[in-house]
């Protein structure tokens, strides 16, 4: 009787009194834009960075690896610091852009890394000339195919990015661990605010697998109905 009177008043205190549901909804909606955001930016600075690499001339592609290199190997809270306690052009972004755009620069250096091993293996079954036509269609030809064969590693960045969110509680965005900490500590029950924090991110991250798994299934069938078709 104790116990559950226990986790009743765990469960009114957290999620409920002192409007606690309406910072919980705020705050899964600014998780979300941060980690849409930041997945946005991953795939399209991560696919000119892939360009960059693959490109033809040695000075361009050692750019490319080198901005791979610097993105990926930069802790994130750090990008995070930097481009919210450093002005940018004489202007301060804002927390949520900031961390959006902290955790998106990272993601955009395993991105590109993603991309340029795939495609350098598609490649080396090609003769020179084809890979000399193919490196001029880059966005068209190399890039969705280097995509479809990456999608397991492209979800694991996904949620990767997803859990990066949290990070962005350092720089006070009000994102879903921030709140979930400051409400767990005011209602003396950090173990119930955390667990559930815990269980909002998996069920987020079950989310983003289910997608990608039924993606990855797509692309497999029509593939295997393609190579089923009769060459002419």
């Amino acid at each position: 009787m104790y116990v559950l009177l226990g986790i009743t008043d765990a469960v009114y205190s957290n999620l409920i009194s002192g409007g606690a549901y309406f910072k919980i909804i705020k705050a899964l909606a600014v998780t979300a834009v941060i980690t849409v955001t930041a997945w946005l930016i991953a795939m399209i600075l991560g696919t000119l960075i892939s360009y960059l690499t693959s490109y033809e001339k040695k000075l361009i592609s050692d750019i490319g690896r080198g901005l791979c290199f610097i993105l990926r190997g930069s802790p994130v809270i750090l990008l995070i610091w930097l481009l919210y306690y450093v002005p940018l052009f004489g202007i301060n972004l804002p927390a949520v852009i900031a961390a959006a755009l902290g955790i998106g620069l990272y993601g955009a250096g395993s991105y590109s890394e993603i991309l340029t091993r795939s495609a350098k293996k598609e490649m080396e079954m090609f003769s020179d000339t084809i890979k000399k036509s193919l490196s001029h269609s880059h966005f068209t030809a190399v890039v969705p195919e280097a995509i479809e064969n990456s999608l397991f590693e492209i979800k694991r960045l996904t949620v990767l990015l997803l859990q990066l969110s949290s990070l962005a509680g350092y720089i006070g965005t009000g994102e879903l661990v921030y709140v979930m900490s400051e409400i767990g500590h005011k209602n003396m029950y950090p173990f119930f605010s955390i667990f559930f924090c815990l269980v909002l991110y998996l069920i987020a991250a079950a989310i983003i697998e289910a997608v990608f798994n039924k993606i990855i299934k797509r692309v497999k069938k029509r593939k295997e109905t393609n190579d089923d078709l009769p060459q002419s």
